[in-house]
């Protein structure tokens, strides 16, 4: 049997991981008032995927799972990244357009 998890382990778990998902909204809100122009959307959608990704590996145990739940996740993240280009390419053609 595994014994529990202390209350250390989990603060080493997840501290850096909040702590990671802090700085990157802080580079969020930083962006929004930037003008970058197209850039401004893939800048958001990396680190929206860079977020996910900090969620999923410590809490979601990603890095530990097995092949079945890894397979999912994996089919859950390919869907995710066709969202994504279908939406870049609206906002490109958008921005092309006017």
């Amino acid at each position: 049997m595994s014994e529990a998890p202390t209350l250390r382990s989990i603060l080493l778990r997840t501290v850096p991981v909040w702590l990671g998902l802090v700085a990157l909204l802080a580079v969020s809100v930083l962006l929004a008032y930037r003008p970058l122009g197209p850039w401004n959307a893939a800048l958001a959608f990396g680190i929206a995927g860079t977020q996910a990704l900090l969620v999923a590996v410590p809490f979601m145990r990603l890095d530990t799972a097995n092949a079945l739940d890894r397979l999912t996740a994996a089919c859950g993240l390919f869907w995710l990244a066709i969202l994504f280009t279908l939406t870049l390419a609206d906002v490109f053609a958008r921005l092309a357009e006017g």
